[in-house]
């Protein structure tokens, strides 16, 4: 697979120590600032009571992690309800305002990491506060097949190459 390119990782923090993270259990791919930290935890999706794995890290009190659920059936419906249940959850816990969004593509790659398509996904950004805090939320919402998976930065002041370093590191292993 190629590395990211120069030019991300030298507009960043010298803070931040970026490696690809390969979560097969996830069934993603995606570079993040530090060691990763894994944990799994239920969670209540507008009525889906559903198990998601999570692989992230923080760095200065931001926090970059992907978070995957298995649904409980394949179809358009759900992965519609699911994409909108995690989405609404992740504003909501910063009791937040959507300011931008944007339709994305998300790599496919096969194990080997070699790319076999794209999906199509929402990126949106929120401000709102968290802990008494100002905070900004940056986020890709993502479903294919029975999986749907969410990319979150979360922070005071995120920085916008960070940000998007990570976001479009993003690539979804089947």
């Amino acid at each position: 697979m190629a590395a990211p390119p120069l030019a991300w990782l030298a507009g960043c923090s010298p803070e931040l120590d970026w490696r690809e993270i390969r979560a097969e259990d996830a069934g993603v791919l995606v570079m993040l600032p530090a060691k990763p930290a894994r944990m799994a935890r239920a969670i209540n999706l507008e009525g889906l009571s559903l198990e998601m794995t999570m692989v992230g890290a923080q760095v200065r009190e931001i926090a970059y992690t992907v978070g995957t659920v298995v649904l409980p059936e394949d179809s358009d419906a759900m992965r519609a309800r699911a994409l909108a249940s995690m989405r609404a959850a992740m504003v909501r816990n910063i009791g937040g305002t959507v300011g931008a969004e944007r339709t994305v593509q998300v790599l496919r790659v096969d194990m080997g990491g070699q790319r076999t398509g794209a999906a199509s996904a929402v990126e949106i950004e929120a401000g709102g506060r968290m802990r008494d805090r100002e905070a900004t939320l940056i986020a890709r919402f993502v479903a294919v097949g029975t999986q749907a998976w969410q990319a979150v930065v979360l922070g005071a002041r995120p920085e916008r190459e960070a940000a998007a370093l990570f976001l479009e590191s993003l690539k979804l292993m089947r």
